[in-house]
């Protein structure tokens, strides 16, 4: 369970001490990163250094819908990039079900707008090490002074300088999570039959399928198959749907 915390007073010398003023029921939580009763998630991914990792993103998402949490795309370090390169990249991701904003920590772009989507909102900012989550949030609130460190030169990946969840209020209303990078996410009770309904724009056309057991793999009549084929699906979401589909069946051996 989610607990309210507030700072008791103590003795001269001693550090303050946290009290446990409610238990709160649990509406939603993600394993990794480990936070519960949020509003938003915040997927940061660098478009360089490093290199985006599309695969997690979308697994990232497929338990945000899961948990029935917004989420929103950040893709950040776009001062790595040309401006075609840019286009590149965005153009990738249309159609894409979810909403994204191109970002830069470092010279500010985006951030007004990232700082808007925030308000009044429990957000947590997840994604792997070196994605610019602590830079991001010091760009929108700098007084939190949040601890930051270059990607490594020689790998071109992050460095794990967050170690702790922590909850930062936002000035103005809302409070936001940040959590230490990853790379990894497995998916834990979850059943190939269930994957479907947590991908949105496959979920949107199951019902057009010529079956309604229709898995969206090779079985005549699918809807989703030829939106794919008619651009009107991301086409990498839907490798990683089937990557994710056969992962689950064969975790049944």
């Amino acid at each position: 369970m989610l607990f309210s915390i507030t700072r008791a007073a103590s003795g001269a010398g001693e550090p303050p001490q946290g009290v446990v003023e409610e238990q709160l029921p649990r509406r939603n939580c993600l394993y990794r990163p480990r936070v519960a009763n949020v509003d938003l998630l915040v997927l940061v991914m660098a478009l360089k250094e490093p290199a985006p990792d599309w695969q997690l993103v979308s697994r990232l998402l497929v338990l945000a819908e899961r948990q029935e949490m917004k989420a929103l795309l950040c893709l950040n370090k776009m001062d790595l990039l040309s401006a075609d390169e840019l286009t590149e990249v965005t153009g990738t991701l249309d159609p894409f079900p979810y909403p994204y904003i191109p970002t830069s920590a470092l010279l500010g772009r985006g951030v007004d707008a990232l700082k808007a989507r925030l308000q009044g909102m429990v957000t947590v900012f997840a994604g792997p090490s070196g994605s610019g989550k602590s830079s991001l949030l010091n760009a929108v609130q700098p007084g939190l002074s949040l601890k930051t460190a270059a990607v490594s030169e020689k790998s071109k990946r992050g460095r794990h300088t967050t170690r702790t969840v922590s909850l930062l209020p936002l000035e103005g209303s809302g409070a936001v999570v940040d959590t230490p990078g990853f790379s990894r996410l497995e998916f834990y009770d979850l059943e190939p039959e269930q994957l479907p309904a947590y991908f949105p724009e496959i979920k949107a056309r199951a019902a057009q399928c010529s079956f309604n057991n229709c898995f969206h793999i090779s079985e005549p009549g699918c809807a989703v198959r030829d939106a794919v084929s008619a651009s009107q699906i991301n086409g990498l979401r839907y490798e990683h749907y089937k990557l994710f589909y056969q992962e689950l069946l064969d975790r049944r051996k």
